[in-house]
Formats: structure tokens, C-alpha cells, sequence
């Protein structure tokens, strides 16, 4: 049977809505299947990287995002004073920050518009990966078989329709949960994103500015500390806890009221080796999720989007373009995770081993902040070798 589509999305979030806008716009027959009637407010990432808004740019939804939900951060506190972005990024780019739902609904409305099919309210119960075509099966008032030419899995870090296609993810447990919340009346700047790190109480705190005078507040915390903050009557610990990192923290915080929930989820990382097989492709966290302290997520969706697109508009045939996509990803993914389990080492760890590491490099890198590498901001194509590592560690 001939696919009716060329591309099935399980998923309507930020990767599939850009990947839909994207190709739609090419002329691709695209189908995006979201099971939320409305996107309600859950805590997870809310930041793009200068080089993930770079991303958004070449996808060309990033004056989308400005014009309706985005926030332009200009500068980053991580104790060492404040940073300009936008001066020292090769990109050139401010960071952009948004309300997660805000954003969903933009560019799904945006992938309509585009020329994608968008059906909501649909749960997604099986995929059938081929050599030529892969199937979705769909549930709404009766189960839908839907081929596809291919079928683009983008349902989060618990990606279901990954375990249906025949993958396995590789995991490596951190023992540190990410608690977030959001808040009105925080006394802080609208364009400074700030993260703070304090190995010797195991915690890190990050106040990200949103739109309309919100801000998601994130708090890393051991979990030896043996803290669950979750649900509205532990803001307080929440806030306690937060408040130990810096004075500033504290007084950022003097007056603040929650507006969302209070949600902890685990630092856990997990990805798939080459995220391509028999007509299905993973993209955004599907494919893999790097330490969520430090907010590479939705930039690495992006990009996925982005390498994965100019793959599909390269090759005729599909096959090779999925796995062309999937050896790329491998690259910059690992390169990211290398990085981050770097910096994890040196700010948050409260080991022995990281307090003499720490002792040796802290005071290279209070003279010489380039010292640290900049992946962060700057984007995972920058070299991450051992000359990079001994430097950042001063050795």
C-alpha cells in the first residue's frame, strides 16, 4: 500500500512541530499526531543556547518564537560576573527563553499553517517499523493504521514508540534529582539567566526569566539529601534549600508566589546508539537526553531537526538519509554528554576526588574563564579532546 504521508510525527512538541514546519514548507505530505487537546504546564526545559536559537534560526521559526512567546536573554551569572552573550558566542546570538506551552501551541498552530496535517486527541499505540515504510497505529474513536514513508518518534525522555520500534537506550544514573517551579515576583533581571553551583552543599540553583514577569526556578539537589520536592506544600523546603547557595538567591526570592507545580524529576541520562532503523527515526529526547542541569535539551532537538531535515532533502532515498541523521547525532549528542559529565565532575560533585580537582582548577579558572569549555552556549561542535579536558581541569 502506498503511504498516504511522508513523514508521521508521534509527538507534537518542539521537535516535531519544527521538523513539520520545516518540510511541510518543502512540499512534504506530514502528519503530526498529539495527544493533548491543550498543553498544560509540566516542569522540564525552557531555554535554547545561542546555538541552539542559531538552530532555530536556519529552521526559520526563530522571529516566530521572538514575535510570540520567546524571551531574549543578553546575559549569563554563574558566579564569575555577568556575561555577554551575544559578545562571546560565535553565533551571536542572545539565548532565548520561553513558557513551555506558549511555545508548543505556537508552532503547532505554525505547522498547520504550513501545510501539516495536525490531529489531536489522538493516542499513539503501536509502531510497525518496514524497510520501506514504517505504520502507525493510532486510537481515537476507532484504531488507525497510518503508513508512512517515515515515522519521526518525538515523545520525550519516556519516548514509548522508541520501545515499539525495537530500540534500547543505554542509561547512566547521576544520583542528583532537578526540582523546578514557576514563580512571579522574583527580584532579579528579566535578561540574565543565571546558574549557580555549590559542591559543598551538593545543590544547584538556576532562575531563568520567561515572558510576562515569570520566572522557572531549578533547584539540583543530591539525592543523599534524601529531599522529594514535589507538590505545592514543599515550596517552602524549595525555596529554603535554594537560599543556601548565595545571598543573592535569597534575596531574588524574598517575595515570591508559585504560579505552576512543583515537579522533580532524576538527572538520569539516556540515549540510543544511532537513533535510526527500518523507517523510523528518534529525534529530540526519543533519542537521547543529556544531564538536564545543564539545559542542552532542546538545542540538541533542534539541531536534531535540522541535520535531520537537510538529510531528507538530500537523499532520495529515505533509508540512507535516516542513517546519515543517526551517525551525525551520535557525534554532537556524545559530545555534549562528554562535556557535561565534565563540568558535573568539577561544580557539582561532593566527592573527595572533585574537591582536590576542584582545589587545583577553580583558581586557573577564576583568572582565565576560558579555561571552561564552552559547549554550553556555544554548541557542541567545538573540540572536546583531552587537551580541552586537562585545561579545564588544570592539569
Amino acid at each position: 500500500m502506498s503511504s498516504r504521508f511522508d513523514l508521521v510525527t508521534v509527538g507534537g512538541g518542539l521537535g516535531a512541530s519544527a521538523l513539520a514546519i520545516s518540510m511541510a514548507k518543502r512540499g512534504a505530505r506530514v502528519l503530526v499526531l498529539e495527544k493533548e487537546l491543550q498543553f498544560r504546564d509540566r516542569v522540564r526545559g525552557e531555554t535554547l543556547a545561542p546555538w541552539g536559537v542559531a538552530e532555530a534560526r536556519e529552521l526559520g521559526i526563530a522571529e516566530l518564537l521572538l514575535k510570540t512567546c520567546a524571551n531574549r536573554i543578553l546575559w549569563m551569572d554563574m558566579g564569575f560576573g555577568l556575561r555577554d552573550i551575544i559578545g562571546t558566542t560565535p553565533q551571536k546570538e542572545a539565548g532565548f527563553t520561553y513558557f513551555h506551552p506558549e511555545m508548543q501551541e505556537t508552532l503547532l498552530c505554525e505547522a498547520e499553517q504550513a501545510g501539516a496535517e495536525v490531529r489531536r486527541g489522538v493516542t499513539v499505540v503501536g509502531v510497525e517499523p518496514g524497510v520501506h515504510s514504517a505504520a502507525v497505529i493510532a486510537r481515537g474513536a476507532q484504531d488507525q493504521r497510518i503508513p508512512a514513508r517515515l515515522v519521526v518518534a518525538a515523545d520525550g525522555r519516556g519516548s514509548v514508540a522508541r520501545k515499539w520500534a525495537g530500540f534500547t537506550a543505554q542509561k547512566t544514573p547521576h544520583p542528583f534529582h532537578f526540582a523546578g517551579v514557576l514563580l512571579t515576583g522574583v527580584s532579579a533581571p528579566e535578561d540574565v539567566m543565571t546558574y549557580l553551583f555549590n559542591p559543598d552543599f551538593a545543590l544547584v540553583v538556576g532562575i531563568v526569566p520567561l515572558t510576562k514577569q515569570r520566572w522557572r526556578a531549578y533547584l539540583g539537589y543530591c539525592t543523599e539529601n534524601g529531599l522529594l520536592l514535589e507538590g505545592h506544600e514543599k515550596l517552602g523546603t524549595f525555596l529554603a534549600e535554594s537560599k543556601k547557595i548565595a545571598p543573592s538567591v535569597a534575596e531574588a526570592y524574598a517575595d515570591v508566589e508559585s504560579v505552576g507545580p512543583l515537579a522533580t524529576f532524576e538527572g538520569t541520562e539516556s540515549w540510543v546508539d544511532h537513533p535510526y532503523r527500518d523507517s523510523v527515526v528518534l529525534i529530540g529526547d526519543a533519542a537521547g537526553t543529556s544531564d538536564p542541569t545543564f539545559g542542552q535539551g532542546m538545542s540538541i532537538t533542534l539541531r536534531d531537526v535540522r541535520v535531520l531535515r537537510d538529510a531528507l532533502l538530500s537523499h532520495s532515498d529515505w533509508d540512507q538519509a535516516g542513517h546519515h541523521f543517526a551517525r551525525q547525532h551520535d557525534v554532537y549528542f556524545q559530545t555534549t554528554r562528554k562535556v557535561c559529565g565534565w563540568l558535573r565532575l568539577l561544580f557539582e560533585d561532593p566527592s573527595a576526588e572533585a574537591d582536590a580537582l576542584r582545589e587545583r582548577a577553580m583558581p586557573q579558572i577564576a583568572e582565565d574563564m576560558t579555561r571552561v569549555p564552552d559547549h554550553l552556549l556555544s554548541g557542541p561542535d567545538l573540540p572536546a579532546d583531552e587537551t580541552v579536558r586537562e585545561r579545564l581541569f588544570g592539569s
